[in-house]
């Protein structure tokens, strides 16, 4: 669970779905226009919006050559984001459409659980998850089924007050349960949905090995994944998100969301009228990233626990700087309300990366400027996924350590092949072009 952060300009930007930092710095406009930059596009799939955020220039097999290329090199984030790139170029290009783990169903490309829904009759619906056809009219006049009952809506959510008997609604990734309404369920569902297709994209090199990339690109092998979804309980309020979790930590009422790696569960709560939404979807973003690292992958209980929570933190905070563009399919990597690198410009690095790297997670939430801390990490974080490819490469490989806990203090500077103080002599001059 993050600390408060401050609100400011972002500056990370996106083109041709490769992250690159430009030389000289970066401008963002003030926060009555907000600066939208480009984007970092997804596949429209059913759960996301119908349409791209926009299309390439050049033909899905040239795009998909780059990919298997960028795949045959290592560069496996670059290589999915050239996949991904080739079907909006074509949406029925094969191969794009089976190294991202699409199948064809019913004349249509599926994910896995879709196709498995399809086949059992049920078609899946923003507002009320998966429903059958016969059914969705019931469901539209203000119905819900309670078991093998039809009752209206008041009664259903009555029926699903309790969070542990809440609406669950299943997507591949992902299993969401609320009590608060069965279209809240499904909208952050789909949300998450699309935020674990821009996590895969952006870290595809954590989720799979080189001989992962050469079995998916060339050989036409998916490597496996987990089969079990990531549990996400979403309460009807705060007040019964704080009591359901009070036992389970104490401090429950300071946090907008939690996530839990030894139950491998993310809880969060409705926003109400007067809830800051940009906020609570940052929190949102930064706990699904926790969970994300922590059930895929080399994902294993307690990284961090020992040595470089910073990491574990910062790549959280990372994702704070997502924010999805309305309608379309794909996010932005930067707007002036959101993020850590306002805070981390203005106060510069806290203590030495040596002692940040050497804290476990209790030692790290007992610094005295934790938000400053924070803000360093996302600030380190950021300037490895926008540096070299090089810088990337070492940042993803130090994080398969950490999540697989056999990391040392020393990780990143041996992953970087940098000695501590030339990586904060970097990181200076990174906060510097980000200086106004």
């Amino acid at each position: 669970m993050p600390p408060a952060k401050s609100a400011g300009k972002h500056v990370a930007l996106l083109r041709r779905g490769v992250l690159l930092l430009i030389a000289g710095g970066f401008g963002c406009s003030s926060a009555a226009e907000p600066w939208l930059g480009s984007t970092l596009p997804i596949v429209p799939d059913g759960y996301t919006a119908a349409d791209p955020v926009d299309r390439p220039a050049e033909s899905a097999d040239e795009l998909f050559a780059w990919a298997q290329q960028a795949a045959q090199s290592g560069a496996a984030a670059d290589a999915f984001r050239l996949a991904t790139e080739a079907l909006l170029a074509d949406p029925d290009h094969p191969e794009a459409r089976r190294v991202l783990s699409y199948e064809r169903s019913d004349g249509q490309w599926m994910t896995p659980y879709q196709a498995r829904q399809h086949r059992r009759g049920y078609r899946w619906d923003g507002r009320f998850g998966w429903v059958r056809a016969d059914e969705l009219s019931r469901y539209e006049a203000g119905e819900r089924r309670v078991g093998r009952r039809w009752v209206d809506a008041a009664t259903a959510d009555r029926a699903r007050s309790d969070i542990l008997d809440g609406w669950a609604v299943r997507t591949d990734r992902f299993v969401v349960q609320s009590n608060h309404s069965i279209q809240a369920a499904t909208r952050l569902a789909a949300e998450l949905e699309a935020l674990h297709q821009a996590w895969r994209n952006a870290f595809a090199g954590y989720l799979y090995s080189e001989s992962d990339l050469r079995d998916l690109f060339f050989e036409g092998q998916r490597p496996a994944r987990p089969a079990r979804p990531m549990r996400v309980f979403h309460h009807r309020d705060k007040a019964g998100y704080t009591a359901h979790l009070r036992r389970r930590q104490p401090r429950i009422a300071e946090t907008l969301g939690i996530y839990f790696d030894d139950a491998r569960e993310a809880h969060f709560y409705h926003s109400g009228a007067e809830a800051d939404a940009s906020l609570l979807r940052a929190t949102l973003y930064h706990e699904a990233a926790h969970q994300m690292f922590a059930e895929n992958g080399p994902g294993r209980v307690g990284a961090g626990r020992d040595t470089n929570f910073w990491l574990v933190e910062g790549v959280a905070c990372y994702f704070e700087m997502l924010s999805p563009v309305d309608g379309r399919a794909g996010f932005t990597l930067c707007h002036p309300a959101q993020g850590r690198l306002p805070s981390a410009v203005a106060k510069g690095p806290v203590m030495p990366l040596e002692r940040l790297a050497g804290l476990g997670m209790t030692d790290l939430q007992r610094v005295e400027d934790l938000p400053g801390a924070y803000a360093q990490a996302a600030g380190v974080v950021t300037m490895l996924m926008h540096g070299e490819q090089a810088d990337r490469a070492a940042l993803v490989d130090t994080l398969r350590e950490v999540y697989s806990r056999s990391d040392r203090p020393t990780e990143l500077a041996e992953q970087t092949g940098r000695s501590w103080r030339t990586l904060e002599e970097q990181y200076l001059a990174f906060l510097a072009n980000l200086s106004p």
